[in-house]
């Protein structure tokens, strides 16, 4: 017998099945009028397609578009509007919130695998399709050009969000973000309309979408203005040991003196440090000469830091870089991606006006030294984003709707579960640890937008991810291009 209780809840949910395979089954007929393919519940591909990256976070879209032309995003998104169904555009997949696929159940994906090109001309200007992966990309423009673009050494994250919500890595203080490289976009608006955007041409909306695209548009096509690749890069590696969290304080003290010390550190130079409970791991890479890397930029570094338990040093060429910061093949597949993880993260962006302080960073690393051996499958990098001559801070590009342009430090701390736990997901202790790594910090600081927290209300990531002016903006841009809200997510501009 059921209970009487249980029967609203019953209701409620049949009610939503109803009226989710009869939106469904309207949107399947729009789509296959026009023509384009897509995978719906029930098909054999469905599952795979539908699986997200973080597996913490699964979702149930309404189909899964499968464009292979412009004019096939364009009428989807149209479908999509007809039948009341949101959309979000997939790239890579590897929103940290799986707003690549929907952020809900129900919304219609449009993923842009088949969106794969890496083109450059004369000019060094990269096409690059809005599917591309970074491995492909950088493989691509390299062998073309011998040219290069700032973007993470993630090998198989999509260019889609990488690009429109900033894109950094040790190569970001010499050139930028990634979002800062981009000089035009081939976008699909909410009413099927195809443009091409510039800094002279729908100037608002390229202005929006370097920094919120999700909520704007569907790029289907980037313009990238590369940089002439360096014939080598530095790469290098401490692991030094901490004794306690009093010296570990003392020692990141250093390296945020010495990575704003002029004197010393300019442009070409990009670090990262990973704490544990009894160490540091520091990374980075040096765009000059090995023997003044030895001889100006590693003794300073290293001055009244514990001796290093370890050391490595090479010169390597561009690609070789890349590869080695990551430590894995730059090369992706083109279809069939299968990488996946179970993770929850968090991030502070640290304003350069005011750093990190000696408390602030005793109390974190107390909280790591007290709490980290207890927590497995986790890591915190503390990454440089500006400094002396930094062009994260100073950018060359039109202004943008990316609001950070004072940090000094780009702060993730993230947790993952083992493959074999990982249908159990994470745990409250474990998201509670998280989120005591960011406590532990301090409060107040903004956060770098790809690295997206499901936890955050809508006003709340508005509040993290923008200034106050960006965002009333964007406002305005999402009310004059999507005033029916067809690009939503959770976060979504205007939610």
């Amino acid at each position: 017998m059921i209970s009487i209780l249980l029967i609203p809840a019953l209701l409620a949910c049949f009610v939503f099945s109803a009226t989710f395979s009869t939106t469904t089954a309207s949107l399947a007929d729009c789509l296959s009028s026009a023509r384009v393919p897509a995978s719906l519940p029930g098909s054999s591909n469905y599952k795979t397609l539908s699986l997200p990256y973080n597996l913490r976070l699964q979702y149930m879209p309404a189909a899964i578009a499968l464009p292979t032309t412009p004019q096939h995003v364009s009428s989807a998104v149209l479908c999509a509007a007809s039948s009341k169904i949101k959309v979000q555009a997939k790239s890579g997949g590897h929103s940290y919130a799986s707003y690549s696929s929907g952020g809900q159940n129900g919304s219609m994906v449009i993923s842009l695998e088949s969106f794969q090109t890496v083109a450059v001309d004369s000019k060094g200007v990269a096409q690059v399709g809005g599917g591309a992966r970074l491995g492909n990309i950088a493989t691509g423009i390299y062998n073309q050009s011998k040219r290069a673009l700032p973007h993470g050494v993630c090998p198989g994250v999509g260019i889609g969000g990488h690009a429109t919500h900033g894109g950094y890595w040790y190569s970001s203080r010499r050139w930028g973000l990634t979002l800062d490289t981009i000089v035009a976009l081939d976008v699909v608006l909410a009413n099927g309309s195809f443009i091409h955007a510039t800094s002279t041409s729908y100037t608002d909306i390229y202005w929006a979408l370097r920094g919120a695209a999700d909520s704007i548009g569907i790029v289907t096509t980037f313009y990238f203005q590369t940089q002439a690749a360096p014939p080598s890069v530095v790469n290098w590696v401490y692991e030094i040991p901490m004794a306690n969290p009093t010296v570990a304080a003392n020692a990141f003290s250093h390296i945020q003196s010495f990575s704003l010390n002029a004197s010393v550190i300019d442009d070409k130079t990009g670090l990262g440090v990973t704490p544990s409970p009894s160490s540091f791991h520091i990374s980075g890479t040096y765009h000059g000469d090995e023997a003044t890397f030895r001889s100006k930029i590693a003794p300073e570094f290293l001055r009244t830091l514990p001796a290093p338990s370890s050391t490595t040093i090479k010169t390597l060429p561009w690609l070789d870089s890349l590869a080695d910061m990551w430590g894995s093949p730059l090369p992706q597949p083109l279809t069939g991606y299968n990488a996946h993880d179970n993770f929850y993260a968090k991030s502070i962006l640290v304003p350069e006006s005011t750093p990190l302080t000696p408390s602030a960073l005793l109390n974190f690393f107390t909280y790591i030294a007290t709490n980290g051996s207890a927590t497995t499958g986790w890591f915190s990098e503390l990454n440089l984003l500006g400094g002396p001559a930094s062009r994260v801070n100073n950018p060359l590009s039109p202004p943008s709707a990316y609001s950070a342009r004072n940090s000094l430090w780009v702060v993730q701390n993230y947790a993952t579960v083992p493959a074999a736990a990982s249908a159990n997901g994470i745990t409250k202790p474990t998201i509670d640890f998280v989120k005591g790594l960011n406590e532990a910090l301090g409060m107040g600081y903004g956060g770098y937008p790809n690295y997206v927290d499901p936890e955050l209300s809508a006003g709340q990531a508005h509040g993290v991810y923008f200034s106050e002016g960006v965002y009333e903006r964007l406002r305005g841009v999402k009310r004059a291009v999507d005033p029916e809200g067809v690009f939503w997510n959770p976060q979504a501009v205007g939610t």
